[in-house]
C-alpha cells in the first residue's frame, strides 16, 4: 500500500458508509410507513363500523347539526353582503362549536374500547382532527368557514387541522389511520374532513430498529469486516515498510563507513609505492600495521552489515581495552586519510592513562569516526581543526570531541541524532543523514551518554560519557 493509495482507500470508505447509511435509512423510511399495518387497519375498520351513521365520535353529527343548521340564513345573508362580518361571524361560530365538541367529546372512552376490544397495542396514543369545515348555500359551490387564523388551527408537515381529542403530539402521514370526508349535496348543508391518528410514539423506534436487526448486523458486519481488512492491510505494510527501512538504513549505515578504511590503505599502499631505499623494518611495519588494521575493520564492517542484531545492547560482545592506547591507534589512522588543512590535537591524555573500558572495537571505533567525519564536513574555516580532550568523573569519563565548524542552532541539536536528519546547511554536501543516528544507536548499546555543545558559527562538542572498568 502506497501513500497515494490511502487518500483512495477513505473515498471508498466514505462510499461505502454513504452507501450502508442510505440502506438503512431507506429500510427504517420502509419499515416506519409500514409500521402496525395491521393494527392500523383493524383499528381503520372498527372506527368506520362506530361511525356508519354519525361523524367524528358517536353523537357528534347531532352536536353538528344542533348549532350549524340554525345558522345557514344568517351566513348566506352575510355572505352576500359583507365579506368581514361573515369572516366574524364564522370565528364566532367556530368557537362555539369546536368548544362543545371539545367539551362533550367521548373520544377516550371509544378508543380506548377499541382497543381493548381488537386486543390492540395499549400504549397507543390517538388524535381526532378536524382538517376542513365547508357550508354551501346551493348544494353545489362550497365555502370554508373556518378562518385560518383562528387560534384551533395547529400545523404540521405542513397541514393544518383542528385537535377535537386526543393526546398524540406527532401527526403525520405514518400514523394516520382514517380520514374521512362527509357531505350532502343538498341546498344549506355542510362538508366536513376529519382523520383519525394512532401511534406509540415511546416504543416505535425501538420496535422498528428491532424489526432491522438482521439489516442492521449485516450492514455493521461489513463495515466492521472492509475496516478489519484495511487495518490489517495497512499495519502488516507499515512492519514491512519499518523492516525495509531498518535494512536498508543499515546497510546504507555500513557502506557509508566503507571509504575510510579503503582511503586508509589506499594511502597507505601509495606510501609504500612512493618510499626510496633503503627503508627501515620498522617504517614498513608500521604501514603493514596500518594495513592490517583496516583490513580487519573491513572485515568487520561486512559482519556487520550483514548481522544487524550486534547493535542490542543484550548480544552485543565487548571486551576490556586501554583507552589511551585505543585512542591513539584511532586517530594515527584517521590521520592518513586526512588533506593538509586539517589538524586532530589531543589534549591532556594524561587523564585516561591506563584507563580500561569495555567496549566493541568495531562499534566504538566507527563512532569516533563517524564524529571527526562530520566535524570537517561541515565546517568551512581555512584550518579544520579537532581537538579531543578527556573528562574524568569517579567512575565515568568522557571523550570530548571538539571542532571549528558551522555549529548548530538549538532547533538543529533537538534532531540530530535522528535517522535521515540533514540541517538546512548540508543540503548540498554527501551524505545520508544516518552518522549521527548510528553514533547514538552506538551509544545506547553500551548504555553510553551523549552530550552536545554547540552555537552557531563557532563549532561543537560531542561528549561521549563510558564507565571506567579500572582506574
Amino acid at each position: 500500500m502506497k501513500k497515494k493509495h490511502i487518500p483512495i482507500s477513505i473515498i471508498s470508505f466514505i462510499i461505502l458508509f454513504s452507501v450502508q447509511y442510505m440502506l438503512i435509512f431507506n429500510t427504517f423510511s420502509l419499515r416506519n410507513s409500514q409500521y402496525q399495518v395491521q393494527e392500523r387497519k383493524t383499528l381503520d375498520s372498527a372506527y368506520r363500523s362506530l361511525l356508519s351513521n354519525d361523524k367524528l365520535y358517536p353523537g357528534a353529527q347531532a352536536i353538528i347539526d344542533s348549532i350549524i343548521k340554525p345558522k345557514y340564513a344568517e351566513f348566506e345573508k352575510l355572505y352576500t353582503s359583507s365579506s368581514d362580518q361573515f369572516n366574524r361571524f364564522s370565528e364566532e361560530f367556530c368557537d362555539t362549536l369546536l368548544t362543545e365538541l371539545r367539551r362533550r367529546s367521548i373520544m377516550d372512552s371509544v378508543f380506548r374500547a377499541l382497543v381493548i376490544e381488537n386486543q390492540l397495542d395499549k400504549n397507543l396514543e390517538y388524535a381526532l382532527l378536524i382538517t376542513d369545515l365547508q357550508i354551501t348555500f346551493d348544494g353545489k359551490k362550497y365555502i370554508d368557514i373556518v378562518p385560518s387564523n383562528s387560534s384551533y388551527i395547529r400545523t404540521q408537515h405542513k397541514k393544518s387541522f383542528v385537535i377535537i381529542d386526543g393526546n398524540l403530539s406527532e401527526i403525520n402521514p405514518q400514523n394516520l389511520i382514517t380520514g374521512l370526508t362527509v357531505s350532502t349535496p343538498l341546498a344549506h348543508s355542510y362538508k366536513i374532513n376529519f382523520s383519525l391518528h394512532a401511534d406509540d410514539l415511546d416504543s416505535r423506534f425501538q420496535k422498528i430498529i428491532k424489526q432491522m436487526a438482521p439489516t442492521l448486523l449485516l450492514s455493521f458486519t461489513s463495515i466492521i469486516l472492509v475496516v478489519g481488512l484495511y487495518y490489517l492491510t495497512y499495519r502488516n505494510w507499515i512492519r514491512q515498510k519499518k523492516m525495509t527501512e531498518m535494512t536498508s538504513d543499515f546497510l546504507n549505515s555500513i557502506t557509508h563507513e566503507f571509504n575510510t578504511p579503503i582511503t586508509t590503505i589506499a594511502v597507505a599502499n601509495k606510501t609504500l609505492q612512493n618510499m626510496e631505499l633503503p627503508v627501515s623494518m620498522d617504517k614498513k611495519q608500521e604501514i603493514t600495521n596500518i594495513v592490517q588494521r583496516q583490513i580487519v575493520r573491513l572485515q568487520k564492517l561486512i559482519k556487520q552489515a550483514l548481522n544487524i542484531t550486534q547493535l542490542n545492547k543484550y548480544e552485543l560482545q565487548k571486551e576490556e581495552y586501554v583507552l589511551d592506547e585505543l585512542l591513539t591507534e584511532i586517530v594515527n589512522d584517521y590521520k592518513l586519510s586526512l588533506s593538509g588543512n586539517t589538524e586532530i590535537l589531543i589534549d591532556n591524555p594524561e587523564v585516561i592513562k591506563k584507563i580500561k573500558i569495555k567496549l566493541n572495537k568495531f562499534l566504538f571505533i566507527t563512532t569516533i569516526y563517524n564524529i571527526f567525519d562530520n566535524a570537517i564536513k561541515y565546517n568551512i574555516s581555512e584550518l579544520k581543526v579537532i581537538q579531543v580532550s578527556f573528562t574524568k568523573k569517579e567512575n565515568k569519563v568522557a571523550i570530548c570531541i571538539q571542532d571549528n565548524g558551522i555549529g548548530l542552532s538549538d532547533k538543529q541539536r533537538k534532531s540530530i541524532f535522528q535517522k535521515f536528519y540533514r540541517g538546512s546547511s548540508s543540503n548540498k554536501l554527501p551524505g545520508l543523514g544516518l552518522g549521527l543516528f548510528y553514533v547514538m544507536k552506538v551509544a545506547e548499546a553500551h548504555e553510553w551518554n551523549l552530550e552536545l555543545e554547540s552555537e552557531i558559527n563557532k563549532g561543537s562538542k560531542f561528549y561521549v560519557w563510558m564507565d571506567v572498568i579500572h582506574p
